[in-house]
């Protein structure tokens, strides 16, 4: 019997464009792979803010460009720090029994220099964890704090000289990068037989307004979507160079025909709303929010008008403005600290999206090889949501729904605020 590969990928896609595109087919090249599988996430992100296009028209765009299989990762991993974020996602590759590779980008794809990172990272010496712990109690934040304790630790312990501490420094300070170190974390901590290999990000930096031949990042993308100062029309026509011709026409068909952009207005109120309804006491129940953050937040919001002002007032040295945006959504979903809890160490499903007309197969390989449940309709194993089920995979496919359920509500059209769509839309084939 021929032994298939098959790749693993994990993404966000908001929206897809050239760079991912390169990406995809470069995964698929260097892994020799029979079938791309890819763990994206849902409608939020993992840099705590709304997805500019839904989970369903960003998996249409990953099929059309060549990914036979989207599975969504569930919102508890999706919405977290880069260590859970790939925690999640790695395990969910890992439980296919599928995945013979996993391939990621990275700022810098030296894997001898970021498997020895991610070592130290996992292992945590004595050493790492003195430095680590007097940098917090001088009042620096996490990821600073973990970057200079690295260095300091190899400088020290390692003997690296000054020269290749400030690359280490630079390198782990990369957004892809620290990715790419807590994917192989991951694997390491499941003792995984996944391959694993890093793909130089291509042209462009992650947050790069800039644009470059026809690579421009997602960051650039939003912004120009997000340009109030021009027409539609002149945002498409902006927008077009920069990604395949099918993200072309779900951005088209989302703009023009169906007007289903976001309305960030309606994600400022939905939000404040929320946190003007609790206390100081009520937010110390959130995880990471201490240390006075929870008077900060009630204050703020009590004062400010829309979530950009909400979230430049609480940004300090000390709360970095992607984990106040990710402390935030917890907030509005009511993920404290004892439901994260709830689900530790627990195996949770494999929740399809979408496939590649004609690879359909994959859906019995899943059925045959994989340990956790396959979920293609969410009404088999919940009739309606419960944030306080008693079973992990059930609770946690409720906040997968909910984050359906308020994402709509940031639609500008009333007639697309519908809930429980996950219930009513069926597995995308494209």
């Amino acid at each position: 019997m021929i032994q298939l590969k098959i790749c693993g990928i994990i993404t966000e896609y908001n929206p897809f464009h050239n760079g991912h595109l390169y990406h995809l087919k470069k995964a698929k090249k260097i892994s020799d792979a029979d079938y791309v599988i890819c763990i994206m996430n849902g409608n939020f992100m993992q840099r705590g803010y709304p997805a500019l296009l839904d989970k369903w028209t960003r998996t249409k765009m990953a099929l059309a460009a060549g990914v036979d299989l989207v599975i969504e990762l569930p919102l508890i991993y999706g919405i977290r720090s880069a260590e859970y974020f790939a925690s999640g996602a790695v395990n969910l590759l890992e439980k296919t029994g599928l995945i013979s590779t996993i391939v990621f980008g990275s700022e810098d794809p030296d894997m001898h220099l970021l498997q020895k990172i991610a070592n130290i990272l996992l292992e945590e010496p004595p050493a790492y964890r003195v430095a680590l712990k007097s940098l917090l109690a001088s009042g620096i934040n996490f990821p600073e704090a973990r970057n200079q304790a690295l260095v300091k630790y190899l400088t020290n312990c390692e003997k690296i000289s000054n020269r290749q501490g400030e690359k280490i420094s630079e390198i782990i300070n990369r957004p892809n990068n620290i990715l790419a170190i807590e994917y192989l974390k991951s694997l390491l901590k499941l003792n995984s037989s996944i391959k694993a290999v890093s793909i130089k990000r291509y042209k462009t930096d992650y947050h790069a307004m800039e644009t470059n031949e026809k690579i421009a990042s997602a960051t650039a993308i939003r912004k120009i979507l997000k340009n109030n100062n021009i027409s539609t029309l002149d945002k498409l026509n902006k927008v077009k160079p920069f990604v395949p011709h099918r993200t072309y026409q779900e951005i088209e068909l989302s703009y023009i025909k169906n007007n289903l952009i976001l309305d960030e207005t309606n994600f400022s109120a939905m939000l404040l709303s929320k946190i003007r309804t609790l206390t100081p006491a009520q937010l110390l129940t959130f995880a990471e929010v201490n240390n006075g953050l929870e008077n900060r937040i009630v204050q703020q919001a009590r004062k400010s008008g829309n979530y950009q002002d909400l979230i430049k007032k609480i940004t300090t040295r000390a709360y970095t403005e992607t984990r106040i945006k990710r402390n935030l959504l917890h907030i509005l979903f009511n993920l404290t600290a004892t439901q994260f809890s709830f689900f530790k160490n627990q195996d949770l499903y494999l929740r399809v999206l979408g496939i590649k007309k004609g690879r359909e197969d994959l859906l019995s390989m899943l059925h045959k090889k994989s340990s956790l449940p396959l979920i293609i309709n969410p009404a088999e194993y919940l009739r309606d949501i419960n944030l306080n089920h008693p079973k992990p995979l059930e609770r946690s496919l409720s906040y997968d729904i909910l984050s359906s359920d308020l994402y709509t509500l940031l639609r500008p059209v009333k007639g697309d605020r519908q809930a429980r769509k996950d219930f009513h839309t069926p597995l995308l084939k494209v």
